[in-house]
């Protein structure tokens, strides 16, 4: 007849069924017993005790609009915090910047049979705009020499040859 070990079990109010422990706990526990019950003589096979990783859950919660994600209060540890907007356009991420500023990244649905194709841009001629340009000033420089009287120019050729002698 093998020994096992004996766990008493105390009485809880609470509990009519005692102390509940976790699997993981539990079957850890029944393991390293087993382990010190067996002769050193004996082989031991020892079987990985895996560990249940949790997944990381996702922080959020469904809004409105942007003006509320503004309002919300940002996740001092800096983990991203996720909001999808109500009608699944957008998905906002909210975070601690590492200068303590927050700051909201926005993520946008689009569809491409939705978005409008976009009208080619004319090829702009640089040096055909600069020609109408210069033209354009020597036309005006004309006009302003033309509004002047012809008279200006006269008097300016005298004043050269000494003035107007009588």
């Amino acid at each position: 007849m093998a020994g096992y070990p004996y766990y008493p079990q105390q009485p809880m109010m609470s509990n009519p069924y005692g102390q509940i422990q976790p699997y993981q706990d539990r079957l850890a526990q029944l393991q390293n017993n087993y382990q010190q019950a067996m002769p050193y003589g004996q082989m031991q096979m020892q079987q990985p005790v895996q560990q249940m990783q949790q997944m990381p859950m996702l922080q959020g919660q469904m809004v409105d609009g942007i003006d509320t994600v503004k309002a919300k209060d940002v996740d001092m540890s800096g983990n991203p915090v996720y909001y999808p907007k109500t009608d699944g356009t957008e998905i906002y991420k909210k975070q601690l910047q590492a200068d303590g500023r927050s700051r909201i990244f926005v993520y946008r649905l689009i569809n491409p049979e939705e978005q409008q194709p976009k009208q080619e841009e004319k090829q702009i001629d640089i040096e055909a705009m600069f020609n109408q340009l210069r033209n354009d000033v020597c036309s005006e420089i004309s006009e302003i020499k033309n509004m002047f009287p012809t008279q200006m120019s006269e008097t300016s050729v005298s004043k050269q040859n000494g003035g107007k002698q009588r």
